[in-house]
């Protein structure tokens, strides 16, 4: 996370509290931070609805992923033909 983004998140209440702490404190600022994010992803994992939201969520997005790489390609593929049209045109 960019920490323009960052600060927007925090606020400037909690910028000013982290400010004030030492490197020691930061430094346990950063661990504890990372247990909360890590507790909370087990919490997710351990939840059986959860997993049978997030595999419905998968499979749903898998047609969309296919036909939008499919047809990335297809545009891709087509903007390079053009561009060979036009440089052909120009040298002709």
């Amino acid at each position: 996370m960019k920490l323009e983004k960052a600060l927007k998140v925090v606020g400037n209440e909690t910028v000013s509290e982290l400010e004030a702490l030492s490197e020691a404190e930061l430094k346990q600022r950063i661990v504890s931070a990372n247990e909360a994010i890590r507790a909370v992803c087990a919490e997710l994992e351990a939840n059986e609805k959860y997993q049978e939201i997030k595999e419905s969520k998968k499979a749903l997005e898998s047609g969309r992923r296919e036909v939008t790489t499919r047809q990335n390609a297809i545009i891709e593929v087509s903007l390079n033909l053009l561009n060979n049209a036009i440089e052909e045109t120009r040298e002709s």
